[in-house]
């Protein structure tokens, strides 16, 4: 019990750093945010090295196709430019995993000290913000070695391990993937969470694989969500956001038939750099497979955004 309520812990903490990461960074930064949003965005190549960048700044990929989302709603955005941030939001989300790939515990409890001590003492507000993303930087780590202490614990407990082996399969592990994420409303988190598993040899590498495939399409749920109450247009961008994860997930299954990706990253130093790198990988190359399709992507949203939940016909 004490395993369950530490673990618990843990993934608050996790959580509760990621936010911090992500709030007080678009605090900081948010007006500007919004105009390289609305500046960089002129076409679907611009878009994708814009939706990266951001995402890779703010550390929510949710954050920033839900503002595309919002800016498509209020005629800001082009759609051709919203469906380039969407695919780039995606690429720039792998940047938490490859962080925590890095590990940095060790000077977690400095940076979790150092933050609180330019948020208590700083009077300019971007200063404090600062001082809470140092805040967020070491809570995520002291997190994630909170959650891998809890699974070592867990190692030798058979319900544990019973549903750990339930997930050892492709469609188990991608089904797993996308409930885990639509929960917790984090890809990031997910991957994380697989990450401190791996640390503690409880999960298999190629099943984590599965699972980070089903998690792209998870990380979708908040997106459709931010859309009730937008127009058709904004619909759109929700629609396109599921359908290129939908399509590059279904890619991944097909070339990992025949790829032994494990064995591809093998020059990894740990199981979780080797997530990572999948992580980035699968985000790569499924955005420059899709790219030049994207019009294609757009006619088919189109097309199924009068079928899709929360779709209200225009009057």
């Amino acid at each position: 019990m004490y395993s369950i309520i530490n673990l618990l812990c843990g993934i608050g903490l996790f959580l509760i750093g990621m936010t911090f990461m992500s709030e007080y960074t678009t605090e900081a930064f948010g007006e500007k945010l919004k105009d390289i949003l609305s500046a960089l965005t002129k076409n679907k190549f611009s878009g994708v090295l814009t939706g990266l960048t951001v995402t890779g700044i703010i550390q929510s990929s949710c954050a920033t196709t839900v503002t595309a989302v919002s800016f498509v709603n209020a005629g800001i955005l082009s759609l051709s430019g919203a469906v380039g941030i969407v695919m780039g939001a995606n690429i720039g989300t792998t940047v938490t995993s490859l962080i925590i790939a890095f590990n940095f515990s060790d000077i977690a409890p400095v940076a979790v000290f150092f933050g609180t001590i330019l948020k208590m003492f700083s009077k300019k507000r971007k200063i404090q913000a600062a001082g809470m993303i140092t805040v967020g930087f070491g809570l995520l780590f002291i997190g994630l070695n909170t959650m891998s202490s809890s699974f070592e614990a867990l190692k030798d407990n058979p319900d544990f391990l019973y549903f750990i082996s339930k997930t050892d399969g492709k469609l188990q592990g991608v089904l797993t993937g996308f409930i885990m994420t639509a929960i917790m409303q984090s890809s990031s988190a997910t991957v994380g969470i697989l990450q401190a598993l791996s640390m503690q040899k409880l999960i298999p590498v190629t099943t984590a694989f599965y699972i980070i495939l089903g998690q792209n399409i998870g990380a979708v749920i908040p997106v459709i969500i931010s859309s009730a109450g937008t127009s058709k247009t904004a619909k759109q961008v929700s629609v396109i956001h599921l359908l290129f994860n939908i399509v590059g997930t279904v890619i991944f299954l097909a070339a990992m038939e025949l790829i032994p990706f494990a064995d591809i990253f093998s020059f990894a130093t740990n199981d979780s750099m080797k997530i990572s790198l999948f992580h980035i990988v699968f985000n790569i190359i499924s955005t420059l497979l899709l790219l030049p399709f994207s019009d294609l992507l757009l006619k088919i949203s189109e097309l199924l955004t009068p079928f899709f939940l929360f779709y209200r016909k225009e009057k």
